[in-house]
């Protein structure tokens, strides 16, 4: 085995030593292997090798015209970082591309990752150009993890509830769905939220406050659909990048034994039962009486609907609900143009 500099490596199937102790297998010339951590802005000729852990569409929210593929890579290291192919590029990569695979990729440029709805840390994209090469990485001996999870508590979320920033993840135990108890023999009705595009569930983490967190269209259906994979009825939900405990299109939902977070949940469970079930699901879903009445309710109303039908599409995955009492309909503004910086006080009387 013969060793060269910098991180390179000459020689058929040996493994390469960088100098900070990462390894990598190389077969073949000259091959310079970058990890995430090293990713700047730029051009690059080195290779990145990684797994793929998800990818998902970007569409624009009006018109839904195809914007491009959205990745989320993980290398040996567990750095994570986001990829992208933009529309044009889309057909002649993503036949390659399946999900948990590894593959290797050169010639690349690194971009300012997004400010809004980022799924990783990382404050660089990494964009497919035109002279990308892509393959599969064959027989490698290198362990690359399978997921990684960004979880955030109570306060975080509640602190972030009207921001448009990084996604995160929760895991927590179900309460409700659709205000329905857990119980052994619980049917989620699937026509019904097929029609609806979304089911909410109560959850909670440990011994934290229950909070509702709603899940649309492709979020929903595969709720549905792991839950009717089960036996018995799962306990633990975990689902990824939502904003403000809403899915997002980016959002995967796993339940109970499906990943090494949902285990360890369940496990904590199993062994606070009482911790638990302190809260009964039955109450956590009592009306509280709200004020009707008078002309600022009308203007209430319509600008709870306005943010909803029009400010909020479906594909966007966030809703808002007026729960706790009569709503200021200038928090509504002011929140709606937050978000979406050309809301004007015509539009939500």
């Amino acid at each position: 085995m013969q060793m060269k500099t910098g991180g390179k490596a000459v020689g058929s199937s040996v493994i390469a030593t960088k100098p900070h102790g990462k390894a990598v297998v190389v077969s073949g010339n000259d091959v310079d292997v970058m990890g995430f951590g090293e990713v700047t802005l730029g051009p690059h000729e080195a290779e990145l090798w990684f797994r793929l852990i998800h990818l998902w569409e970007a569409r624009n929210p009006h018109t839904k015209t195809l914007i491009g593929e959205e990745m989320l890579l993980i290398d040996e290291q567990e750095n994570v970082i986001q990829g992208f192919i933009p529309a044009s590029r889309v057909q002649t990569y993503l036949r390659e591309m399946t999900s948990r695979s590894v593959y290797k990729l050169n010639k690349f440029f690194g971009s300012r990752s997004k400010v809004l709805f980022r799924v990783a840390d990382h404050n660089v994209t990494v964009p497919f150009s035109w002279n990308t090469v892509l393959t599969p990485l064959q027989n490698s001996l290198v362990p690359f993890p399978e997921d990684r999870f960004r979880f955030h508590d109570h306060e975080e979320f509640e602190a972030n509830c009207d921001l448009r920033g990084d996604l995160y993840d929760y895991v927590g135990h179900m309460r409700l769905i659709n205000g329905r108890a857990m119980t052994e023999h619980l049917i989620i009705d699937e026509v019904d939220i097929a029609e609806k595009r979304h089911l909410v569930v109560h959850v909670q983490t440990h011994d934290g406050p229950v909070m509702k967190l709603y899940l649309w269209d492709q979020a929903a259906t595969a709720l549905c659909q792991k839950f009717k994979s089960y036996g018995s009825t799962p306990r633990v939900l975990l689902v990824t990048t939502t904003l403000a405990l809403t899915s997002m299109t980016s959002s995967r939902v796993f339940m109970d034994i499906d990943v090494q977070p949902t285990r360890d949940y369940l496990n904590w469970l199993g062994s606070n039962s009482g911790v638990a079930n302190e809260v009964i699901a039955d109450v956590v879903t009592k009306p509280e009486t709200v004020t009707l009445g008078g002309p600022s309710t009308s203007r209430t109303a319509h600008a709870v609907s306005a943010v909803n039908r029009c400010m909020f599409p479906p594909s966007s995955g966030y809703k808002m609900e007026a729960l706790h009492g009569a709503v200021n309909v200038e928090s509504i503004f002011n929140f709606a143009s937050r978000v979406f910086g050309s809301l004007t006080a015509t539009e939500i009387k």
